[in-house]
């Protein structure tokens, strides 16, 4: 799956960075050049060379060739959705403890972007399936991950509906990336193993809110969390050092939680605060009996 160490193919990413560090994402292909406001780069000149090579133009411009990092290609590559953003996708990955050799399954394939990650994650021994209802969103992710991964075995897509049905029965990762997630974990909760983890990406805090109100109420899930994730870029150079003006601020919240065991069913939230309740009622009488104790001993 990993074209490290190859010389580049044909119907692979590449990135082209000009004089002045700005950088140009094509696709390489037989015959075919790309453009410069006049000048132009061959792809015959570049398939076959090896990665970091130095490739002049027409005109004698010089370009450095590279493959594009998972990042580059996630934030460059051609869109037919919205994608989620390198800083979630790593967010993702850490959080839901994605591991090579899991059996992980997504719901909302879009452009491929977190596919990409996940694929990286999970490695050859792993299983990514991917649940996506538009034809032209499949059509385009396929083409991403095949430019970028070349053939992907342990990559399954489901041209199906999430919220009508779920056929990926004990899978160690659920990742959401659907309008209503909320309506999708009521199909797959019953069917998610015991300690596998789910993870929703949701752009609003409403969103947030009856998911997470949902995964309450099924009361198969535990230690529930959401956050959400700044990055901030600083700019470094010999006369200053100062954060750059623009940042990659909100871009969704994320919500995790483990799945329990079956006959260790959650208590509803009323309860749960009442037991806390009688067990800080009981700790504050104990901790007024304890002198009264000291009193009739001391006496």
């Amino acid at each position: 799956m990993s074209r490290q160490g190859k010389p580049f193919a044909a119907n692979e990413p590449v990135l082209l960075i000009d004089k002045k560090e700005r950088r140009h994402y094509t696709i390489l292909e037989p015959g075919k050049t790309t453009n410069f406001r006049g000048d132009y780069l061959p792809h015959d000149e570049i398939i076959g060379q090896m990665d970091g090579v130095n490739i002049y133009s027409q005109r004698k411009q010089r370009f450095r060739v590279f493959r594009p990092t998972l990042d580059e290609q996630v934030r460059l590559m051609p869109r037919g959705a919205q994608v989620i953003y390198p800083k979630d996708i790593a967010m993702i990955i850490m959080h839901a403890d994605v591991f090579p050799g899991a059996r992980v399954v997504e719901c909302g394939l879009g452009s491929g972007a977190l596919t990409s990650g996940l694929l990286r994650a999970v490695g050859s021994e792993g299983q990514v399936t991917s649940y996506e209802i538009r034809a032209d969103f499949i059509n385009n992710a396929r083409k991403n991950l095949q430019a970028f991964f070349g053939e992907t075995p342990n990559h399954i897509i489901k041209e199906q509906d999430i919220y009508e049905r779920f056929d990926d029965h004990d899978a160690d990762r659920l990742l959401l990336d659907v309008p209503e997630p909320w309506r999708a974990i009521e199909q797959a909760a019953p069917v998610l193993r015991p300690g596998a983890i789910v993870c929703s990406y949701s752009p609003t805090i409403l969103q947030v809110k009856t998911f997470v109100d949902t995964l309450h109420r099924l009361r198969l899930f535990t230690d529930i969390y959401t956050f959400e994730t700044f990055l901030r870029e600083w700019k470094v150079d010999s006369v200053s050092v100062r954060p750059e003006l623009r940042m990659v601020a909100h871009t969704a919240f994320l919500t995790t939680a483990r799945v329990i065991s079956p006959g260790a069913a959650v208590l509803p939230k009323d309860v749960q605060a009442g037991e806390e309740e009688d067990s800080s009622q009981e700790s504050e009488n104990s901790a007024e009996n304890e002198p009264e104790k000291a009193d009739r001993v001391d006496s």
